[in-house]
Order: C-alpha cells, then structure tokens, then sequence
C-alpha cells in the first residue's frame, strides 16, 4: 500500500513537472487542486451488499488546462484520492467500512464567464480511474473470490463534472463523478458515486 501511495504522489509530481514547460505559452496553465470528498456506492443484484453510507475523504493533485478563447476551454487533472464509506450487507446487519486509494484522469470540456472580477466556470466530460487498493476489515475488493470474480474492479470509468469560481490564481470548485452511463458496462457489481469540494491554485 505504501509503494501504490509513493508512485501516485511521483506520479503527480511527474505530470507537474513535466508540463512545467507549457506555461510559456498564455493558453496554457497549470495548477493544484486538493479538497475533501464523499463517496456512496449502488449495487447490481449480484452484489452482497445493499446500500452505502457516505464517508469523508481527500484528493490532492494537480490540472492542466488549455484555453481556446475567452469562454471555452480544455482541462484534463491528475487527482490522487482517498475514500471511505460504510457498507450494508444484504444478508444481515453487519456494516463495513471500505477504505480505497485510487488515481482519477477526469478531461472536461470548460465553459467560463466574466463574473465580477472573478470567473465562473463548469466543466463536464469523461474521466477514467484506477484503484490501487480498496479493503474491509475483511475482505479485498479486487481479490478475486471461488468463482474467479471481484467484488470491484481497478479500473473504472464514467463522467464528471465540476463547477466553480476563479480569483485571480485562486479557485474554489465543486465535483461530481459516477460510474452511472457510460461506466456501468465495466461490469462492476459496485459502482461509485462521489461528490467533491475543493480549492485550487493556478501557477
């Protein structure tokens, strides 16, 4: 677990540094972003669980963005995130407490407006992830059980969108991701929804 949260955060600082060189051009800029997060989980009726209780988590990385004029833009961020949330069991009344760590490429089409001497801005486009762990007390999601199947899968995808407020170098945000669409057809008996709040700093 400890080398998966080592090569997230190289992984970070890699796609940072890496495109550090863009700014030279005024379309481009760079910045980090970090917040809290909360996550619940729907089932299929494969699944040995009946409903999810949203748990505070964090997100930490950094976005790339690409302005095409004054109203409309491309970003793309690189986010590392931990999540918690208590589950239900559908056979009786045990609840368990799943903790995961994952990595997050969510690409937004951007739409902004002047908006006093701020911007505001909303995002929405495709975004795809992949889970490094995600445990109970009991059991490991990604292991596969008897009939060689897992209860969630690394790899996920679905849509995103984000809306927030720019101030200068200074942003607040706000996010929503889901498996729901696009993403149900991973065939994953857990599919996850998450809502997110945070604050970012343009470079």
């Amino acid at each position: 677990m400890k080398k998966s949260v080592i090569l997230s955060i190289v992984a970070t600082a890699t796609f940072l540094l890496g495109t550090s060189t863009l700014r030279a051009q005024s379309k481009m800029s760079l910045g980090l972003k970090g917040g809290v997060n909360s996550t619940f989980y729907q089932y299929d009726s494969e699944s040995d669980y009946s409903k999810s209780s949203p748990g505070l988590g964090a997100s930490v990385g950094g976005f790339l963005k690409y302005d095409f004029g004054k109203w409309f833009a491309l970003q793309t961020d690189l986010m590392f995130n931990y999540r918690n949330s208590e589950l239900s069991s559908k056979f009786t009344s045990e609840k368990s407490k799943l903790e995961s760590y994952d990595l997050e490429v969510p690409v937004y089409a951007v739409f902004q407006f002047n908006m006093g001497t701020g911007k505001l801005f909303f995002g929405i486009g495709p975004y795809i992830g992949y889970g490094f762990s995600a445990k109970t007390e009991s059991l490991d999601m990604y292991s596969k059980n008897t009939e060689g199947k897992t209860a969630m899968k690394p790899l996920n995808y679905g849509a995103a969108t984000m809306l927030g407020y720019e101030l200068g170098h200074f942003q607040i945000n706000a996010s929503y991701m889901a498996q729901n669409g696009i993403g149900a057809i991973n065939n994953s008996p857990i599919r996850r929804q998450t809502f997110g709040l945070g604050i970012g700093y343009k470079l």
